[in-house]
């Protein structure tokens, strides 16, 4: 399989994981959940953050260059250049 196609598919196939498994999350945040089977068992607990609130600053510090750094990273996306799906007939041009 080519790298670019199986790096599309297991992406695909992530993103439909993590859609299950918060489908699952939002179940087991139900009152009389199930949260235990044969083998597993799942723990509900709350637990709290402290969150910085950056947009209560001073406008004076927010653009204030010395405050601030760039950073760079790598991102690699994926999309679709064609609409060909496996089991469609080949196109074949003849002359």
């Amino acid at each position: 399989m080519d790298p670019v196609d199986e790096f599309a598919r297991l992406k695909a196939e992530i993103k439909r994981l993590q859609d299950r498994a918060e489908v699952l999350r939002e179940g087991f945040l139900r009152p009389g959940a199930r949260l235990r089977s044969n083998r597993f068992e799942v723990t509900v607990k709350r637990q709290k953050r402290r969150v910085f609130q950056k947009d209560r600053l001073p406008q004076a510090v927010l653009s204030d260059p010395r405050y601030w750094e760039e950073r760079e990273s790598e991102v690699v996306t994926c999309h679709e250049i064609t609409t060909f799906r496996a089991g469609d007939p080949d196109i074949v041009l003849v002359e």
